[in-house]
């Protein structure tokens, strides 16, 4: 059965631990920060390498009045897309010279169709990295009205809970996440920075920044979908 997300994952996307050990410092913000993410009806994120300065990606949704998601998503790294009007998926690859639907008779449909309680990764609160049993150190700053929280996270400990629970990542030598929470308790911004080794043992450098705007202010999604190729 085909299960179809195209998506450019954070690196410790719906990874969130809580064990046994006391939690650090500003943790039930950022908890709470995450829950409140879930319960928006839109919202833009975009998707930023800070070494570069590009862009990775861009993703937009609203919930309509039938509770339906309607979204669209574009990697600008490898050109995938993707678009639903709340009752279809369309998706492409680089290359392809249209798209392909999945309709209600599609044996993978009931994967790809999102609404507000099934919602597309990028719209839930895992977006946000988030383990309690493996800070090493935290802070917070108040900056220009919001907060800006940062999580040192401990490697030896994070390994032990994480690693066999993420695609593509054998071990963490390094991850800091920084929160951006605005007066009214969103998170707006997100970094991950860090080094990570991933399952061919390939060390990758890490330093991406979610960047979420238009939180409740998206109506209109415009259709991308040109030129179906296959349903």
């Amino acid at each position: 059965m085909r299960k179809i997300f195209l998506c450019i994952l954070p690196v410790a996307f719906v990874l969130f631990l809580t064990g046994c050990a006391a939690t650090p410092e500003n943790y039930g913000e950022i908890k709470k920060a995450k829950e409140l993410y879930e319960k928006l009806d839109s919202a833009r994120v975009v998707m930023v390498d800070n070494s570069s300065g590009g862009e990775l990606m861009d993703f937009r949704f609203y919930i309509n009045k039938k509770d339906e998601m309607i979204f669209s998503y574009e990697s600008f790294e490898n050109g995938d897309r993707a678009y639903s009007d709340g009752v279809q998926f369309f998706y492409k690859t680089e290359g392809d010279g249209g798209w392909t639907a999945i309709t209600p008779n599609d044996e993978a449909y009931i994967y790809n169709v999102y609404n507000r309680k099934y919602r597309y990764p990028y719209a839930r609160g895992g977006l946000f990295f988030l383990d309690g049993t493996s800070v090493s150190s935290a802070k917070a700053a108040e900056v220009g009205g919001d907060r800006l929280i940062t999580y040192v996270y401990d490697c030896d400990k994070l390994n032990d809970y994480a690693a066999t629970k993420l695609d593509g990542v054998s071990a963490f030598s390094a991850l800091t996440c920084v929160y951006r929470i605005n007066a009214d308790g969103y998170i707006t911004e997100f970094t991950e920075t860090g080094t990570m080794t991933d399952d061919s043992d390939t060390a990758r450098d890490i330093d991406l920044t979610y960047r979420v705007t238009e939180m409740n202010g998206i109506s209109v999604i415009e259709n991308p979908v040109d030129y179906v190729l296959s349903e």
